[in-house]
């Protein structure tokens, strides 16, 4: 395309040509104001033509122009303030990506009753955490729910503060928050016993959460709060799609892994070594209950690459569960818990290779 302009440009687009030709001007003058060989004059005439396209009857050439100035620099503030009080599907574009926006053209924007354009700010790449708060404080909710799904745009702990209060009872936000790539493990806890079974589920499968919140929320997602010895209270179906839900997602951590055991829920912890050590369930459960094979589960174990510092903690659990599985009256996370760690504490004392730094380590990921 030739991109060189001259004063008949400016002359023609007076005339009352079609749209079809003030689309063609439109290309060609803004490809030669977004290139490398910009004379002063050809600046200055192709601004002066942007001014009148600005203001064209027709919607396309408008939006053909947002479209073309989006990615340019230091465009005239008239020419920017006629994009960005047009219509949306003239506006948005150009609010969207344009990168020479000032902090009063960002603010004049959320000023405007158009939730449309509000929105495109709240899209924009980097945004700044002023801007981020002045949405979060002013804008509807909508917007905010654009600003949290932004990856780009930082959102300061103030701002996530006012939206965990103001939009407490907001599944919107709440989706919106579990869906944002990082999310601070504050806000995490604030609003997790207020989400749904399937935004916990999803928590736990996109957010690298610790082992302790994760095992908690995994609890939460099951409906109990107490142990899983109880073999009627969940399905095998329903334990093994969350199992299934965190393998998929890089979630099923040693740690966490070992955690359930240790605070019980076997059947978790069954299915957990199904996917990690691709082991069928009944050959599992024949290994982990067999009084004479500790050696096949410490095989097991290595084949679900739980590191050999976790073994004693695995090993204790699943004594204490042999001597507590049919007394409901110790049914209960906290005391079980202790009577593993308990175990751990008197292996530790037999066995001189166990050393101090790994019984600590075991207790703080089941404690």
């Amino acid at each position: 395309m030739n991109t060189t302009i001259s004063s008949e440009d400016i002359k023609n687009l007076s005339q009352n040509l079609c749209a079809e030709t003030k689309i063609s001007t439109v290309q060609k003058i803004s490809a030669y104001y977004n290139g490398n060989n910009l004379t002063p004059k050809g600046i200055k005439l192709a601004e002066d033509i942007f001014k009148i396209l600005a203001h064209d009857v027709e919607i396309k050439v408008r939006e053909i122009l947002s479209e073309s100035l989006k990615n340019s620099h230091n465009i005239p503030q008239d020419i920017i303030d006629s994009l960005i009080n047009d219509q949306d599907s003239v506006a948005i574009p150009f609010i969207k990506c344009y990168d020479s926006f000032t902090r009063s053209d960002l603010l004049r924007i959320l000023e405007l009753p158009n939730i449309n354009k509000q929105k495109a700010v709240a899209q924009r790449i980097n945004l700044s955490e002023d801007i981020s708060q002045y949405i979060v404080d002013r804008c509807p909710e909508e917007v905010v729910g654009a600003l949290i799904l932004n990856n780009t745009a930082p959102i300061p702990d103030k701002a996530y503060n006012t939206i965990v209060s103001k939009y407490k009872d907001s599944e919107n936000i709440k989706t919106c928050l579990v869906y944002r790539q990082e999310l601070p493990i504050a806000v995490i806890e604030k609003i997790v016993n207020t989400l749904s079974q399937e935004l916990k589920r999803r928590l736990i499968t996109t957010h690298n959460l610790p082992t302790n919140l994760a095992s908690d929320i995994v609890e939460q997602v099951k409906e109990k709060a107490t142990l899983k010895i109880s073999e009627d209270f969940s399905s095998d179906k329903q334990i093994e799609e969350l199992v299934h839900q965190l393998y998929t997602a890089n979630r099923l951590s040693p740690g966490l892994v070992v955690r359930s055991i240790c605070l019980g829920d076997l059947k978790f912890f069954e299915y957990a070594l199904v996917y990690l050590s691709n082991t069928p369930i009944t050959e599992i459960r024949k290994i982990l209950f067999s009084s004479s094979m500790d050696f096949m589960v410490r095989n097991l174990l290595r084949k679900a690459y739980i590191p050999k510092s976790m073994f004693p903690a695995v090993f204790s659990a699943l004594e204490v569960l042999k001597e507590i599985r049919f007394d409901i009256q110790e049914n209960d996370r906290q005391n079980f818990s202790h009577r593993v760690i308990e175990r751990i504490l008197s292996l530790s004392g037999a066995n001189d290779e166990f050393k101090e730094e790994d019984v600590k380590y075991l207790i703080s990921k089941i404690s």
